[in-house]
C-alpha cells in the first residue's frame, strides 16, 4: 500500500469524500514529521512511537571499493511498533498471541509501566532465541544454533576450508 492507496481507503471510510481523505492523511503525516523534526516523540497508543535518534560520527566502508570513509553524525527517524500492532501482525500470521502480552502481564512496575526486558523478549518469540518451526513446534536456539544447523559454524565447515561466516578460509586457517 502506498500513500494514494491509503487516501483511497480513507475516502471509502468517509463516504467517498476524497478531498477530506487527502487533507486527513497529509495532515497526520505532516504533524508526525514536524514533531519528530522538533525532537519530540510521537506516541500513538496501540500503534507505535515515532522519534528521532542521534547517530554518532563513525567510519564506514564504500560497498563498491571497500575504501574506508568518514560518516558524519546524523539524526535518523525511528518507528517502534506498539503492542497492539505487533499482536495484530502475529495473529495475521496465524500464530497465537502469548498469554503474557494478551493479559498485559510482564509489566515491570519499577520501569514506569514498561514491559521488562525478559517479558518483552519472551513475547517477541525469535528475539528470545525461540524459533517456530513450520509444523508449529518450537525449538530453542539463537543465531548460532541456526548457523550450526545450516553447517556454517560447526567444525566441519572449518575443515571444509570455510570460516565461521561461510566464506573461504585462508590456507593458515585450514
Amino acid at each position: 500500500m502506498n500513500k494514494s492507496d491509503l487516501i483511497a481507503k480513507m475516502a471509502e471510510r468517509l463516504d467517498g469524500d476524497r478531498t477530506t481523505a487527502v487533507a486527513a492523511v497529509n495532515g497526520v503525516l505532516e504533524e508526525i514529521e514536524s514533531s519528530v523534526a522538533r525532537g519530540e516523540r510521537v506516541s500513538l497508543t496501540g500503534f507505535g512511537t515515532f522519534e528521532g535518534r542521534e547517530r554518532a560520527a563513525r567510519t564506514g566502508r564504500n560497498p563498491r571499493t571497500g575504501e574506508a570513509i568518514q560518516l558524519d553524525a546524523s539524526v535518523v527517524p525511528v518507528f517502534r511498533a506498539g503492542t497492539g500492532f505487533r499482536a495484530l501482525l502475529t495473529e495475521a500470521r496465524g500464530e497465537p498471541t502469548s498469554r503474557a502480552s494478551a493479559a498485559g502481564e510482564g509489566t515491570d512496575p519499577t520501569a514506569g509501566g514498561k514491559k521488562s526486558r525478559v517479558a518483552s523478549s519472551a513475547s517477541a518469540g525469535s528475539s528470545a532465541g525461540v524459533d517456530a518451526a513450520a509444523d508449529g513446534s518450537r525449538k530453542k536456539g539463537g543465531k548460532k544454533a541456526r548457523q550450526q544447523a545450516a553447517g556454517k559454524v560447526d567444525g566441519s565447515a572449518v575443515k571444509a576450508g570455510k570460516n565461521k561466516h561461510g566464506k573461504k578460509a585462508s590456507k593458515d586457517a585450514r
